[in-house]
């Protein structure tokens, strides 16, 4: 059980990471422009746009809002996942789900921008710091809902069988004599 509670912390501190490699691709007709990382969507860069006489022209690439949400959101999930008991593994659940919502609205402005843009010639397409992002959020989501709805029952079960005492909170083993548990500090039943 406690080891299901360290996926979300260890998902969430992951996040940010994924930020830092190419999270976009840009391609025109089927060929790669350029690669943009969620930290350049969420802060904005100058890229060097090519010309067809003279040298490169240095153009400034707004931040887009909701990277910069998204990586918010990353980052306070990032300090619900470690607050306990229950409230903190709901909140970093529901952390966890809005991210994943705001990365897919970001995936889909980015790809409407693109087409306003160029007329269709244009193509956004997601690269890895995008995907795991979103896998590393299924997984702190789905941990979650394992320590709040799987874990219960199966502690209950053992709580029942006689020896050690699991807190219904975090999960703890407590020795059977124990009033509150150790880790948390809440009343055993």
């Amino acid at each position: 059980m406690s080891r299901f509670r360290k996926i979300s912390p260890a998902a969430f501190i992951a996040t940010p990471v994924c930020f830092f490699l190419p999270f976009v691709s840009v391609s025109c007709q089927g060929h790669k422009i350029m690669n943009f990382s969620g930290i350049q969507l969420a802060t904005g860069t100058t890229i060097d746009q090519p010309q067809m006489f003279g040298p490169p022209k240095m153009q400034k690439v707004e931040s887009e809002p909701l990277a910069a949400l998204t990586l918010l959101s990353v980052l306070a999930g990032t300090g619900l996942s470690f607050v306990r008991p229950k409230i903190g593994t709901i909140s970093s659940a529901c952390a966890a789900g809005l991210i994943i919502i705001l990365l897919a609205a970001l995936k889909s402005k980015l790809d409407g921008d693109a087409v306003r843009q160029s007329g269709g010639t244009i193509e956004v397409s997601a690269e890895a710091g995008f995907y795991l992002s979103v896998i590393l959020m299924l997984a702190a989501v789905r941990s979650s809902a394992y320590v709040l709805f799987d874990g219960v029952g199966h502690l209950a079960a053992l709580q029942k069988s006689g020896g050690d005492r699991f807190c219904t909170q975090c999960g703890a083993r407590n020795a059977p004599g124990d009033l509150f548990c150790k880790e948390c500090g809440t009343k055993l039943a």
